[in-house]
């Protein structure tokens, strides 16, 4: 739960307050000690309606506490403010009704302009506008924060430490705020979040002509929800690979120097997940190690068809450590727990000729590919998990950027592709570059203009249902 905090304020001249700033002389009665009972009962009868009434109710168990929020922003206007920032949660993709900013609105009009027969009819309707003030604000800030749901619920490869803090001391929750900069603070900062929002704004003004349709205003909402999840501040120089728009960028403050096509997991089982590290080296020539999931079943069923197949592969076979002769071996009838298979560096490597590693522990990382031609596909959900870049001589001039090293790794990679003997190596990278592997099917260009990509794991299927109740309207 995120913190907050606002001052109880001092009500002794609340009442005169009131009538002077809403013209209305009966508010000059007001009788402090009666309105807490009439605020107790509300609280009691409004608990349903609350999203986390046992908190609530925790930071309004002392007495005086029934005018936290009115008695500190109402008449100053910040509560118009945040009602407002309410109103406008629908360019963020969010329901304001969820927020009550619908039942704000209509007791705000109440509270400001009835002329009340007596000051107790007022009472109930300030223990309103109290907590569904509380209610909003509490779940508006959780929600700008850390995301309206989970994504450990929804998606079970998703690999980043998700932390969402429990629920605070209440008796701590509401002194000294600073409504308006507490408001502007909990907003997300993300460029991309911030153009996809400006989607939403330009959609909703009258003299729009190119409307959104709603395919397309379901996708943003559902990748601004991802954008408040762990990991969305996206800044600096980094990598962000999206994966249903088979699309990485190279992006340096807040600039896509370069986009190119990448080549993700394969859907029904070898999806990519959803994970960030930094870059800190790459392979240069590199050595595949070939997994036991592709040993065990692509290799090895060749191997019974094809002795010799390891051989036309540039690849080659341990047994319990040990090279062996693939020739030799009777695989028909071999135990393949007891072998281990490797690609030789070469033109021909699986990986091609470089391999660009993050610290992860799914064995996740990024590389060159021989199969060129899958890039001229527009389905490219087809590796085995990791991703294939389709110009990792630009990817390295990137991370490294350093001339003489780039020039040097060109100068070797053209070697191997012409036949060379090349033994693999390991570059560091000076600056470890952060890379996130991330699924948004509403994606912006450098200008806001939307990309719109289709939901090739059917993850926004998954997190629809889930998302629905905070979800603006389409």
């Amino acid at each position: 739960m995120l913190f907050m905090s606002c001052s109880k304020g001092r009500h002794e001249e609340f009442g005169r307050d009131l009538a002077k700033a809403f013209k209305s002389k009966k508010y000059k009665n007001f009788d402090t000690t009666a309105y807490n009972k009439i605020f107790k009962a509300e609280l009691k009868k409004l608990r349903p309606q609350l999203h986390d009434p046992n908190w609530i109710s925790k930071i309004y168990q002392d007495e005086d506490k029934g005018l936290t929020l009115v008695g500190a922003f109402l008449i100053n206007g910040k509560l118009d403010s945040l009602h407002q920032y309410l109103l406008n949660s629908k360019y963020q993709g969010l329901n304001p009704q969820f927020f009550h900013a619908d039942k704000l609105t209509a007791i705000l009009d109440i509270v400001k302009t009835k002329k009340f027969k007596n000051v107790e009819e007022s009472y109930p309707y300030l223990a309103q506008l109290e907590l569904y003030s509380a209610d909003g604000l509490i779940n508006y800030a959780n929600i700008l924060k850390y995301g309206a749901i989970n994504p450990k619920t929804v998606l079970s490869r998703y690999y980043v430490s998700v932390e969402r803090p429990a629920i605070i001391d209440a008796k701590k929750a509401l002194d000294q705020i600073d409504l308006t900069k507490f408001l502007d603070d909990v907003q997300p900062k993300n460029g991309y979040y911030q153009r996809l929002s400006n989607l939403l704004i330009n959609d909703d003004k009258p003299d729009n002509t190119q409307k959104l349709n709603k395919e397309d205003k379901e996708k943003i909402y559902l990748s601004m929800e991802r954008l408040r999840w762990p990991v969305k501040e996206y800044k600096g120089k980094y990598l962000l690979v999206n994966i249903p728009e088979f699309t990485l960028r190279l992006i340096e403050n807040n600039t896509t120097d370069l986009k190119m096509k990448v080549c993700v997991g394969e859907a029904g089982g070898h999806e990519t997940p959803i994970l960030s590290g930094m870059v800190d080296r790459m392979q240069i020539n590199p050595v595949w190690n070939i997994p036991k999931s592709i040993a065990s079943t692509e290799i090895f069923n060749s191997l019974k068809n094809d002795p010799y197949y390891l051989e036309s592969k540039n690849m080659v076979a341990y047994k319990n450590g040990e090279l062996v002769e693939s020739a030799n071996v009777d695989w028909n009838n071999a135990n393949i727990d007891e072998y281990s298979f490797k690609q030789n560096p070469g033109a021909d490597n699986s990986l091609g000729q470089i391999k660009f590693i993050f610290q992860n522990p799914y064995a996740i990382y990024l590389h060159d590919t021989p199969a060129q031609a899958m890039f001229k596909q527009d389905m490219r959900a087809v590796s085995h998990g990791c991703v294939r870049v389709q110009e990792p001589m630009k990817l390295q001039e990137f991370l490294l950027n350093n001339k003489s090293k780039s020039e040097e790794i060109v100068k070797e990679t053209k070697a191997a592709s012409s036949g060379a003997k090349v033994e693999a190596r390991w570059v560091k990278i000076k600056d470890p570059v952060p890379v996130f592997i991330a699924y948004y099917t509403a994606w912006t260009n450098d200008d806001g203009q939307l990309i719109s990509s289709k939901d090739v794991y059917g993850y926004d299927k998954l997190l629809l249902p889930k998302f629905k109740a905070y979800m603006a309207t389409l």
